[in-house]
């Protein structure tokens, strides 16, 4: 049977992907954040406010580094924190007009790197690679999912 390397070359496509959407970023004198920050922003791009929780379950960052990288952003003045309406013992993060504004550059810069990653490629080819990765996603969700389940019934 033929080596599988799709495990190793999403982690190479993954590295280099957020190397040159960083230089992208620093070459662009609008940006006001760097790619590990975009995920954040992104996700509150998407949806407005959001917990904590949701930001980590969304952008896949651990909860230490999503607490320090919050607190960058919100001493860049791209996003607030406020106490939840809901929960009084969680906070809700949501984008500044400064944080809302910086969509734009990372629309710009998104756009960039995409003609880059399908450079050569036909819509037919872009489709169907697309819908590989999602399929290789939804296999990745679903087992992590048993893991999920399988960790609840240990503790319980």
């Amino acid at each position: 049977m033929k080596t599988k390397r799709g495990g190793y070359l999403t982690l190479k496509i993954r590295l280099l992907n957020t190397r040159l959407f960083n230089r992208y970023l620093l070459a662009d004198q609008r940006a006001r954040y760097n790619a590990e920050q975009g995920k954040i922003l992104s996700a509150l791009w998407d949806r407005h406010p959001q917990t904590a929780t949701e930001l980590a379950q969304v952008t896949g960052l651990a909860n230490s580094s999503l607490s320090l990288m919050l607190h960058r952003l919100e001493k860049q003045q791209l996003l607030i924190s406020e106490q939840s309406p809901v929960d009084k013992r969680k906070r809700v993060f949501d984008l500044t007009p400064l944080g809302a504004a910086q969509q734009s550059v990372g629309d710009d810069v998104s756009q960039r790197l995409s003609a880059v990653f399908y450079k050569g490629f036909s819509d037919a080819e872009v489709t169907a690679v697309d819908g590989y990765l999602e399929r290789i996603l939804a296999n990745l969700e679903a087992e992590a999912a048993t893991f999920n389940r399988q960790s609840k019934k240990e503790e319980g």
